[in-house]
C-alpha cells in the first residue's frame, strides 16, 4: 500500500485505538536488541525508552555519560537531540495556525522579509510556511560559508542567520520537490517568532516546554542540564589493537550559530516521551488540539519515489512493508538520536546516543525496537 494511503489509515485509527499494554517479555526483547546494538562498539552511551499512550512505559541506559567512563548513563542523562528539535519548531507553527496568527499558505517574507537576501539565479516566489515545514522550500541544506554561521551562542542565532542569508542559495524552485534544509527550518523559526512577537527560545519555553512539563529540555545549558549532559564522542579510526575516538565535548560548546530552531535543543528520553504522547493525541489539548493534529496529518508528504520514506509537516515518515512510523532523526557532532512513533497503535520508541559514527546506530536500533514491539501487538491480537 502506498505511503500516503497508509498514513490516511493512521489518521482514521487515531481516535479509536487504545495504547498497547506491552508485556514484560516484549520489553525484555527490546532490552536485548538495545544491549546488542550498544555492544557493537560501546562508544559513549545509549538511552532508550518505550512510550505507550500517555506514559513512558520502560527506559534503560547503556554505557557511560562521561569521557572517563566512570559515570554510568541513566534515564535522566541529557543529550543533544539535534534535528529532533525540528519537531518543536513544527509544533510552534501548528500552535500559531490554531490561534489564527498565521496560515500554512502564508509566504515567509510576510513575516521575515530578509529571506529575499537568499541568492537565486532567477527571481523566485517566497516559500510558504508549509513549504519550509515540509522540506519543499527549495532552499539549500546549509549556507555556503565554510560553516562560519554554524557557531555562535544561542541568544545570537537570529543575527547569525540573517548574516548568513547572502551565502545561502536555492537548490530548486519552491514547491518543486523535496530537499532537506537546516537553514530553511531556521528561517521558519525566525518567521514564527516574528508572527508571535516573541523570541523563538522564549516562545518555546513558555508555550511548549513548560506546558508539557519538559523541564529537562532547553536550548541553553543550565547548571542542572550541564551536570547531567552526556559527553559526546565521535568515531575517529580503528587503530590496530585499540579503539581510538576523539572527544566531541567541545565541538558545540560555542553554540550552533543559526541552527537553534533546526537542531539546537538538549533533552532527555523522559521529556521527549511527553512530546511523543502529545503527538499520539494524549494532549494536553491546551498545547495542541486533536483537530490541529489531524490537520497536520492531512498535509501532503513529500515522498521518495520508492515510497519507503518521506517528509511531512515537521516529521519524517518511514515504512517497512506494511509498518509505518513517523518521527525524526538527529545527527550532530558527538550525538545521534531517533524518535519513532506509530500513531495508529499509539506507541513509540526514543533512542538517544552520545556518539557519532562507530558500529552502533541509533536509527537502526529505534527501527528494530519499534518493529519488534509491533510484532508483539500483532501476535497478541
Amino acid at each position: 500500500m502506498p505511503l500516503h494511503l497508509l498514513l490516511s489509515l493512521v489518521v482514521a485509527l487515531q481516535d479509536t485505538t487504545q495504547p498497547p499494554p506491552f508485556t514484560q517479555d516484549a520489553l525484555r526483547q527490546v532490552d536485548s536488541i538495545a544491549a546488542a546494538e550498544f555492544a557493537k562498539d560501546s562508544l559513549g552511551s545509549i538511552t532508550i525508552g518505550v512510550v505507550s499512550g500517555p506514559a513512558l512505559l520502560w527506559v534503560k541506559s547503556y554505557g557511560y555519560a562521561d569521557s572517563s567512563r566512570t559515570i554510568p548513563a541513566t534515564p535522566t542523562t541529557v543529550y543533544r537531540i539535534a534535528s529532533v528539535t525540528k519537531q518543536l519548531t513544527a509544533l510552534m507553527l501548528l500552535q500559531l495556525v490554531e490561534q489564527h496568527r498565521v496560515r500554512l499558505s502564508d509566504p515567509v517574507d510576510r513575516y521575515f522579509p530578509e529571506v529575499k537576501r537568499i541568492r537565486a539565479l532567477d527571481p523566485v516566489a517566497s516559500p510558504t510556511l508549509v513549504q519550509l515545514a515540509t522540506m519543499s522550500s527549495g532552499i539549500a541544506r546549509d549556507p555556503d560559508d565554510k560553516r562560519k554561521s554554524q557557531t555562535g551562542s544561542p541568544d545570537q542565532w537570529l543575527s547569525t542567520l540573517i548574516a548568513a542569508l547572502p551565502s545561502t542559495s536555492y537548490a530548486r524552485e519552491p514547491g518543486s520537490g523535496y530537499g532537506y534544509s537546516n537553514v530553511g527550518y531556521s528561517i521558519l523559526g525566525a518567521a514564527l517568532s516574528r508572527a508571535a512577537n516573541e523570541s523563538y527560545i522564549a516562545y518555546q519555553r513558555r508555550h511548549i516546554l513548560m506546558p508539557l512539563g519538559m523541564s529537562s529540555t532547553d536550548f541553553e545549558l543550565t547548571p542542572s542540564l550541564r551536570a547531567r549532559l552526556a559527553t559526546g564522542v565521535d568515531w575517529d579510526e580503528l587503530i590496530p589493537g585499540r579503539l581510538n575516538y576523539k572527544d566531541a565535548a567541545n565541538d558545540n560548546r560555542a553554540g550552533l550559530g543559526f541552527s537553534v530552531p533546526a537542531g539546537g535543543a538538549y533533552s532527555t528520553v523522559g521529556d521527549l516521551a511527553k512530546l511523543v504522547s502529545l503527538e499520539l493525541g494524549y494532549g494536553p489539548h491546551s498545547v495542541l488540539s486533536s483537530e490541529t493534529l489531524k490537520l497536520r496529518a492531512a498535509v501532503p508528504i513529500a515522498a521518495h519515489p520508492s515510497l519507503s520514506w518521506g517528509y511531512g509537516l515537521g516529521y519524517q515518515a518511514m515504512r517497512w512493508g506494511d509498518t509505518v512510523a513517523v518521527g525524526h532523526s538527529g545527527n550532530l557532532a558527538g550525538y545521534t538520536s531517533m524518535v519513532l512513533y506509530d500513531t495508529a497503535r499509539k506507541f513509540g520508541v526514543i533512542v538517544l546516543r552520545s556518539a557519532g559514527g562507530g558500529e552502533a546506530d541509533a536509527g537502526r536500533l529505534a527501527g528494530r525496537a519499534l518493529r519488534k514491539l509491533r510484532s508483539t501487538i500483532s501476535a497478541g491480537s
